[in-house]
């Protein structure tokens, strides 16, 4: 018994005068750096389960590989339906 009682007083315990010198908008501070942290811990978390790739090109990285679609309307590759100009496809309801 008399361990656990020395170890607890040579821990650093905050008493009430300690925590009057703790400043708010340094604790808000502290708080918006964790969760900026937390949050970037998440998006690469993301971003590597995905295989998305968002570098200094932006949104123009991320999406579909346009060489590999192909338009269900006529059936040609490097575009999406609706951005087709062929005809509408009239075997199809």
């Amino acid at each position: 018994m008399e361990a656990i009682e020395k170890s607890q007083s040579n821990s650093p315990q905050l008493d009430n005068d300690d925590l009057k010198q703790i400043d708010a908008d340094d604790l808000e501070d502290m708080d918006l750096k964790w969760q900026m942290a937390m949050l970037t811990v998440r998006v690469r978390r993301f971003l590597q389960r995905t295989g998305r790739n968002l570098g200094a090109n932006g949104p123009t990285s991320m999406g579909f590989d346009m060489s590999k679609v192909e338009c269900y309307n006529c059936h040609r590759k490097r575009h999406f339906t609706r951005e087709c100009r062929s005809p509408k496809d009239t075997r199809r309801n």
